[in-house]
């Protein structure tokens, strides 16, 4: 079964429906081939549908780098099977539209900061941006490959 949307290189026949529908903006179900045809039926806070724009997505979690400005630490936690969009989610491509959502709160940040500033605001800022893929932990914001650490799961 197909969790994620087809693509355009998947060659998937017009009849064919991945195996994750959205239903609406906070419900999905999940549809089971086999002997018999199941559907399992799920909610949640948001559910975006595979046409939903970065832009979208980012208006959803702004809140959470307003959190981060107002002094409270915040974590946005990004989770689902190999090629289901993760990355693209959080780091988009290019520019413009399609950036992700480590772009955008990097963005809205410096933006904070210049009013601030402006105001004779002085201070100090950390951001992290990791991922953790095979127990190895990888920071986003390094070019470098160097500094990946490997952690036992026990």
């Amino acid at each position: 079964a197909r969790i994620r949307p087809f693509l355009p290189v998947d060659d998937a026949g017009e009849d064919e429906q991945p195996c994750v529908i959205p239903k609406s903006d906070t419900a999905l179900k999940l549809r089971l081939n086999g002997d018999e045809k199941k559907e399992y039926n799920f909610s949640f806070d948001r559910v975006f549908n595979p046409g939903s724009a970065q832009e979208a997505v980012f208006t959803e979690v702004s809140e959470f780098v307003q959190s981060a400005l107002d002094g409270y630490n915040v974590c946005l936690f990004s989770y689902g099977q190999t090629a289901s969009g993760k990355t693209h989610t959080m780091q988009g491509s290019g520019l413009g539209q399609m950036k992700g959502i480590i772009p955008r709160a990097i963005e809205k940040v410096g933006e904070y900061k210049k009013e601030l500033e402006a105001q004779g605001w002085q201070y100090e800022m950390k951001v992290s941006f990791l991922e953790i893929y095979n127990e190895t932990i990888r920071d986003l914001l390094r070019e470098e490959e160097f500094g990946e650490k490997k952690h036992d799961i026990k």
